[in-house]
């Protein structure tokens, strides 16, 4: 049976947008559909990670390791955010431009990022990691390594997927009507994208993502079926906007002072119990 939750009887949870970040902590690549298998294709496949951590990463039977061991939104968003990356499937390539900013500092619409890329890197090779650790090694000041153990590993936020299915592979999903009754009690516009979800879904109330925790999301569209396992804990790393760097709110602690009775949470992370493709404009169910 259908669970009864807070969608009104005419509307639906829809799909308005589809992300990737192939590498921790980069910008998105924006999708309008998706063959999903256990996650997103290449998400969050390569890994910056820091070079006197490299030892708690074990090549063969890898563990989840916590963001702090990275260079990623957790540890350095005001840098990263100066950065646009874009990776081409098919050649396992990343191409990375500096982000231009307007006289405010406000991002501006890829289409105005520098035209000349910072560099070009295919991550398939020894050579290409190579490339991009150098690069960032020289922008944070410290040793990092690009890093990655195949296709069935994701380095994501969160333990969920190890704690519901014994893999590390998940996908988050933000509510944007959640985002926009948090923008309105602050006061400030906020992106979705600056909790970097998978999937942004509109027609819940606002905060009704959180029923669907401990059951499935079914698609009205294919077979994709998805089991919503736990609410997305906030961290330092949402506090700086990837698009104005220069605007840094602390909304974990913001969260918890407006919206005491959910405390620092926002978003919710599934795993996907069936795969299938999910597009743009598709809607979804919660089923018990």
């Amino acid at each position: 049976m259908v669970a009864v939750n807070n969608l009104a009887s005419s509307a639906m949870m829809q799909v308005v947008s589809l992300h990737r970040y192939a590498v921790k902590g980069l910008s998105c690549d924006n999708m309008e559909t998706v063959i999903i298998d256990k996650s997103f294709p290449f998400d969050r496949q390569y890994a910056l990670i820091k070079s006197n951590k490299r030892s708690l990463l074990k090549d063969k039977e890898p563990e989840w390791l916590h963001k702090e061991n990275f260079l990623c939104a957790f540890t350095a968003n005001a840098l990263l955010a100066n950065f646009d990356a874009h990776f081409k499937d098919d050649e396992a390539e990343l191409t990375l431009w500096k982000r231009i900013y307007d006289d405010k500092h406000v991002f501006m619409p890829s289409d105005t990022r520098a035209a000349e890329p910072l560099l070009s890197a295919k991550l398939g090779t020894v050579s290409g990691r190579a490339k991009v650790s150098d690069f960032f090694s020289n922008a944070c000041g410290e040793g990092v390594e690009l890093v990655t153990v195949g296709k069935d590993f994701q380095f994501g936020n969160t333990r969920s997927g190890v704690k519901a299915r014994g893999n590390t592979r998940t996908c988050h999903i933000v509510n944007a009507a959640t985002v926009r009754q948090v923008s309105e009690k602050l006061g400030v516009q906020l992106d979705p994208l600056r909790f970097r979800p998978n999937i942004i879904v509109d027609g819940l109330e606002p905060w009704a993502e959180f029923d669907a925790v401990g059951k499935h999301l079914v698609s009205s569209e294919s077979d994709v079926l998805f089991d919503v396992v736990s609410r997305t804990v906030r961290c330092d790393g949402i506090s700086v906007d990837p698009l104005d760097p220069k605007t840094i709110l602390d909304l974990p602690s913001l969260l918890n002072q407006h919206f005491p009775e959910h405390g620092p949470y926002l978003g919710v992370y599934a795993v996907v119990d069936q795969p299938g493709i999910l597009s743009t404009g598709d809607t979804f169910n919660i089923k018990c």
